[in-house]
């Protein structure tokens, strides 16, 4: 199978996996959506620095007890953004183009402290799709992972802020390769990583099942 038809599988693979854990899990779950702004770093290519344009972006996520204080996650993020090209020696900036960036992730969260104000890690892994919008070039998927920390606040029982940073890391193994078209720009070829995001975001989350740990997770 190659690299390709792997990281398509891997959404499929997500929503196996979360199934197979929500079954296990308690009832206590939080669903929570975001908005935020992201950042990525420019892409050395022989032609100059390929850069992607810094926008809002927005996610849905949710996240299920699993043992008190820790947390399965399943995690949407998406933005619309632009692709541009600052060639060199002239230095002039080229439009590509249009491209949307959709990360589909599953992971662990992990909280510190049981209050009303509570500090958490995440950590999760999975693929990435990079839609372009320009008929000389594919849809390109693949493997990724993120890591990110920030704070829940309960302003309920059942209602609370959540504010995250986060780096995000598309992956490319070597011999991959990223938007290699009849455009003539290619990236991340025998690289681990093409480029790094990072998003600044808040959101609001609903938490269904109350605060209290699950009863068959109260004595761990």
């Amino acid at each position: 199978m190659s690299l390709l038809q792997q990281s398509k599988s891997i959404p499929t693979l997500i929503l196996l996996i979360s199934f197979l854990f929500i079954s296990e899990v308690s009832a206590q779950t939080e669903i929570f959506g975001f908005g935020g702004y992201m950042m990525t770093t420019s892409v050395p290519v022989k032609e100059g620095d390929l850069q992607i344009k810094d926008v809002p972006n927005y996610g849905l996520g949710v996240d299920f007890t699993m043992r008190r204080g820790t947390e399965l996650e399943l995690l949407w993020i998406s933005e619309q953004t632009q692709v541009k090209l600052k060639r060199y020696p002239s230095g002039n900036t080229e439009d590509l183009f249009d491209m949307n960036v959709h990360y589909f992730q599953i992971g662990v969260v992990q909280e510190m402290g049981r209050g009303k104000a509570r500090p958490f890690i995440a950590f999760t892994v999975g693929a990435t799709l990079f839609d372009a919008k320009d008929a000389t070039r594919s849809d390109e998927w693949l493997a990724s992972l993120t890591f990110g920390g920030g704070g829940k606040f309960d302003l309920s029982k059942s209602i609370g802020i959540r504010l995250q940073a986060r780096m995000l890391l598309p992956l490319i193994f070597s011999g991959g390769s990223l938007w290699v078209g009849t455009g003539g720009v290619g990236v991340g070829v025998g690289s681990w990583t093409p480029f790094v995001q990072f998003d600044l975001t808040a959101g609001v989350y609903i938490r269904l099942g109350g605060r209290d740990a699950p009863p068959k997770y109260k004595d761990l």
